[in-house]
Formats: structure tokens, sequence, C-alpha cells
């Protein structure tokens, strides 16, 4: 905190980590302490306390992904908008805060409209990116910014928190140290990404016309939001879980309550597969967000881990 208090703030932060750790939660609490009336900061009851912890604060600007849009982005309309607003005089705060979570579905368009902006920023004009996915950044984003690296909560840290809000060991283990994972499994709320997680993993090894058939199903969209995104979302954790047990780090699983179903993936993919699956996974969420149809991204994606999976040894090196 000694930059916050010497106001020495890099002009423009890249909070990464994987999912719920409390990267959005802290930079919120960064924009309340820096902005707070009181002495002893955040008093969380001073006019800019209240403000931004309604969500109504004007120098507290939070950008999302583009309800107007089929695909879950933050498109060159929202980038242009935020470029012009930035423009205009602070209202009130010390330090105007923009928070673009999550950062990583900034289509190209948008992010090269956004570049000078979050470079240069206005006088002020404090930028924090926010992502689970930092590999999905533009080169040219993350070259921007200064990079903090959030981790999940230390084991006993996390157990304890667990039971002071009475979550259970099943939905704690699943959540591998993300609080935020943890209280969406124990609301009910994450039961359909763990139902989507497993029906992924009895999918594949399939014979391929029930792969594909599994790919039809979850290519569809619902509500205008890509099923097909959630899945590739799932994919690219548990491969990340793979490159973790194949460094012997089975202490960082994402999905440690399917550890007995990914060690034979580590195994079979290590290094070479994990790496041509990391191509594959950009080069579908590029697809996605060109709008192509889910389930042909997915088949091409299960067709590929498939071939993987079942290569020789020798070919994964």
């Amino acid at each position: 905190m000694r930059a916050a208090n010497e106001d020495r703030l890099h002009h423009a932060y890249l909070f990464e980590g994987p999912e719920g750790v409390g990267k959005a939660t802290f930079a919120l609490w960064l924009a309340r302490y820096v902005n707070c009336e009181a002495e002893v900061r955040p008093c969380g009851t001073c006019r800019s306390c209240r403000l931004m912890i309604s969500g109504a604060h004007p120098d507290l600007v939070v950008v999302g992904p583009d309800p107007e849009k089929a695909t879950r982005i933050i498109s060159v309309d929202q980038a242009q908008a935020l470029t012009r607003a930035l423009q205009l005089q602070r209202h009130s705060a010390r330090r105007r805060f923009v928070l673009l979570d999550p950062a990583d579905v900034i289509n190209e368009e948008a992010a090269n409209s956004l570049l000078k902006t979050i470079e240069e920023p206005p006088r002020g004009t404090q930028f924090v990116l926010i992502t689970s996915r930092v590999g999905s950044l533009l080169q040219t984003i993350r070259s921007r910014t200064e990079r903090v690296r959030f981790g999940p909560v230390p084991t006993e840290d996390f157990a304890l928190w667990l039971s002071g809000r009475g979550i259970s060991e099943v939905h704690g283990l699943a959540a591998s140290g993300s609080p935020g994972i943890a209280l969406r499994l124990h609301d009910g709320e994450g039961d359909e990404r763990l139902a989507a997680r497993d029906a992924m993993l009895d999918a594949i090894g399939q014979p391929l016309f029930r792969l594909f058939a599994y790919s039809e199903a979850e290519g569809k969209k619902d509500e205008g939001v890509s099923r097909a995104e959630l899945v590739v979302n799932l994919l690219e954790e548990l491969l990340r879980d793979c490159v973790c047990l194949a460094n012997g780090r089975g202490d960082r699983l994402l999905h440690a309550d399917r550890r007995d179903r990914l060690e034979p993936w580590a195994r079979a993919l290590w290094p070479g597969g994990l790496a041509r699956m990391t191509q594959a996974l950009a080069t579908a969420r590029d697809r996605l967000r060109l709008n192509v149809n889910g389930r042909t991204v997915l088949e091409s994606l299960f067709a590929q881990l498939n071939l993987e999976l079942t290569a020789r040894p020798a070919e994964n090196r």
C-alpha cells in the first residue's frame, strides 16, 4: 500500500489470477482506500465510500461485456465511449478508477482503440484490468500494465473461512482456494457449472459421433450467452490443472475433486499435447468472438483433444 499512500500508483494495473480469489474485490477496495475522506481509510461511512459501495460514484467506472452484443465481449463501441468520457473532468475523487472486468473479453478492435488511453490516461485516472485468463489478453495490452498476481487462498486460511460460513468441505474442495467459487457452489449457482464440467469429462474419450452429439448440445446459445464459451473456459481450467499435475503441483488444482480423472490426461498430454491444446483454446476463443457457430468450434476443439489423448507418448514430446 506504500504506492497508494505516497500517490505513486502505476497508471494501469493488471490483476490476474484464478476466478473468485478477490481480484475485483481488492480493486474496488483500492478505489475506496485512495478516495476515502477519513483519516483511517477506507472508513465506509464518508460520502466517497458510500457512493463507491453503492456503485453510484461518478469517478468509479466499471466496464464489462457489452449487453447489446450476442457474444460476451467488451466492444469497440464501449471503448470509444469510455475514451470520450475520460476526456471530461473528474467529479470529486482524488483519483478516478476505471475497472475493465473481465479484461480478457476485450476484442481486438476495442483493445486497439484503448491502447493509447491505457498507456497515457488522463491525469488522475487509474486503470485496473482484471482477468482469470491472462493469455487471452493481447500482448500490446499486457505490456502497458503492471501485473499483480493473485493466487488461491492458503489452505489453512481457506478452511477457516469455509468453516466460518458453514460451507461444506465438498464445495470447498471443488473451489480449490477460491472464496468466490465456494460461495457460488454453496448457493447452488455453481451446480450447473459442475454439471457441465462432468458432462464434458464423460464425453471426452467417447467415440467421435457421441462427442459431436455433445458438441451440438453444448454449442447452442441460451439467452444470447454462448454455452460454448462456458465449455471452453472449463476445458482451459482442466488443462491448467493438468499442467499443475505434470509439474508436481497438485496442491494448486482448480478441480481437485476430479484429480483422478485428470491425472491420466496430464500423463498423456505433457508436454507437447498441452502446448498444442493451449493454442487450440486460443483459436477457439477467437472463433467464438467472431460469432462462429459454437457447435463447429467445439467439434474442432474436442476432435483435437481426443487425438492428443490417444497419441503415442513420443508424439507429445
